[in-house]
C-alpha cells in the first residue's frame, strides 16, 4: 500500500512539475510541399538532367511532389530521389475533400486535368457535388474535381462543408 502511494504521489509531482516548463511553439515541416503528382497516363521516369530512367509509374497513380524543375522548357515533378515525371504525363493537384453547390442559374463548363472544355457534359444549376482535389491554371485560376479528370472553375461554385482529412 505504501508502495503504491509513493509511486501515485511520485506521477503527480512529475506532472506537476512539467506544468511549469515553459511551452515551445514549433512549426512543423512536412516532408512535401503540400502538392501531389498524379500521372494520369502510364508516365516514363526521369533523372534531373532530362535523361529517362527506363521505368515508369502506372496511370491513375498518385506521388507526393517534392520539387518541381525545368528541363528545356519543360516542367518535371519530382516523385522519388533523381525520379521525375514529365507535366506531359502528369499533372500537380491539391487535396481539398469539400462538398460544392452550383451557384449559377445556367450549366456550368466542365474542363479536363489540362483545362479544355468538355463538349459531353456540364454541370446543372444548384445541384451539390463532391470534391476532393483543386488544381490550378498557370495564372492561378483554381478548379475543383468533380469527377475522374473532370473539373469546374471555382467560381461557379461555393463551399457547403469541408471535410479535414489527417
Amino acid at each position: 500500500m505504501k508502495k503504491k502511494f509513493v509511486v501515485v504521489l511520485f506521477i503527480l509531482l512529475l506532472g506537476f512539475g512539467f506544468s511549469f516548463i515553459p511551452v515551445q511553439s514549433v512549426k512543423a515541416e512536412s516532408v512535401t510541399s503540400g502538392y501531389f503528382v498524379d500521372a494520369y497516363r502510364t508516365a516514363e521516369m526521369y533523372n534531373s538532367k532530362g535523361d529517362s530512367l527506363d521505368k515508369a509509374v502506372s496511370e491513375n497513380s498518385d506521388w507526393y511532389l517534392g520539387k518541381t524543375i525545368d528541363i528545356n522548357g519543360t516542367n518535371y515533378y519530382q516523385i522519388g530521389k533523381d525520379e521525375y515525371l514529365n507535366s506531359s504525363d502528369s499533372y500537380i493537384y491539391r487535396d481539398r475533400p469539400e462538398v460544392i453547390r452550383v451557384t449559377t442559374d445556367e450549366d456550368v463548363p466542365v474542363y479536363d486535368h489540362n483545362f479544355v472544355e468538355s463538349s459531353k457534359v456540364a454541370l446543372a444549376p444548384g445541384t451539390y457535388w463532391y470534391s476532393d482535389r483543386v488544381i490550378s491554371t498557370s495564372d492561378g485560376m483554381p478548379f475543383v474535381r468533380i469527377a475522374t479528370d473532370e473539373y469546374v472553375g471555382m467560381w461557379y461554385v461555393i463551399q457547403q462543408s469541408f471535410t479535414e482529412k489527417y
